[in-house]
């Protein structure tokens, strides 16, 4: 069963924070060139990798928080809205080339029409949960 994050101890708490934080930073490093990466190896553009480190950094002050503050609310509608742009580049703008597997009874055009529509729908998805994480920060303001 899963346990919330205000079960945690502090020093848990600190740990996993530092922790995500860490995680972030290593591909934000490969996004900035601090960490060099072959072309060859790049399959995203710079800004979509440096945004899943980002996304690993919020978390963790998340976690540092651990209590529903504005602050929380306001980096969860950061996650969620930075979640959203990078689905939604995946279903507009990447390549077919990115797009691997899916169900075996379908040709592989359809298999990505599939893949796009699927990363569209979860953008469109995080979109609505920043909005309301965006909105229960600005009640709790009042």
């Amino acid at each position: 069963m899963a346990r919330d994050v205000r079960s945690l101890s502090k020093e848990s708490r600190l740990a996993w924070g530092l922790i995500c934080i860490a995680i972030g930073c290593y591909p934000i490093s490969m996004a900035t060139g601090l960490i060099p990466v072959e072309p060859a190896e790049q399959m995203a553009p710079p800004w979509v990798v440096a945004g899943a480190g980002i996304a690993f950094v919020i978390a963790g002050f998340m976690i540092l928080l651990a209590n529903h503050t504005r602050a929380n609310d306001l980096l969860a509608g950061v996650l969620c809205l930075l979640f959203a742009i990078m689905g939604a580049w995946v279903a507009l703008f990447s390549s077919s080339e990115g797009f691997s597997g899916g169900l075996f009874f379908l040709a592989d055009e359809q298999n990505v029409t599939l893949g796009r529509w699927v990363f569209g729908l979860g953008a469109l998805l995080s979109f609505a949960i920043c909005l309301y994480a965006f909105r229960r920060a600005a009640q709790s303001s009042r």
